[in-house]
């Protein structure tokens, strides 16, 4: 049994070597003014002529994915957790991040991975996603009036890293301390 051990944890090991060595698959960035967020509850944002060409990149990138919302505009942490408080107490609130309780004035908002497919992490993020129960940012929801502007950083991975996201999530969230979700 212990060579068996031995040989799982060799196996898991490999693929965070070889991203210390090589790094991610692909990075992307782009940027989201959310003062000019349309609702794109009804239509398709991917298949919309101002997101056609970010989608069409984003669904190139189909393996694991790490992701940080980086806030670049002048918005204190308390600000924002305030519109996101009084947006999560109305009617048709959709599911947002856990708030901390002990909320860091930081610039990043928010750090997550996803296994396959980031763009629809976007979708869910963004707002448009049609089960409430799906925890996103929501932005379109309750950043507009903030003119919250936000980078969004993406890694993808090669897929024998599936596993281990959550390992590279929770010591990113270590280091940039997002105001927004529960990592361990």
């Amino acid at each position: 049994m212990e060579s068996t051990i031995k040989e799982i944890s060799k196996n898991a090991v490999t693929p965070l070597l070889n991203v210390s060595k090589n790094g991610a698959k692909r990075i992307k960035e782009f940027y989201i003014d959310c003062s000019t967020l349309e609702d794109y509850n009804y239509n398709d944002i991917r298949e919309s002529e101002k997101h056609k060409l970010l989608y069409k990149e984003l669904k190139e990138m189909d393996g694991p994915c790490l992701y940080f919302f980086e806030i670049i505009s002048n918005n204190l942490s308390s600000e924002i957790i305030n519109k996101i408080r009084e947006y999560s107490i109305s009617e048709n609130a959709k599911s947002i991040p856990a708030i901390k309780k002990n909320i860091p004035e930081s610039k990043i908002l928010y750090v997550g991975k996803v296994k396959r497919h980031f763009w629809g992490r976007l979708v869910q993020h963004l707002g448009f996603y049609k089960v409430n129960r799906t925890q996103g940012l929501q932005l379109f929801y309750w950043s507009k009036e903030l003119h919250l502007n936000i980078k969004v950083t993406v890694f993808e991975f090669e897929p024998e890293m599936i596993n281990l996201m959550e390992v590279l999530e929770n010591e990113l969230a270590k280091k940039l301390k997002p105001i927004l979700g529960k990592h361990k």
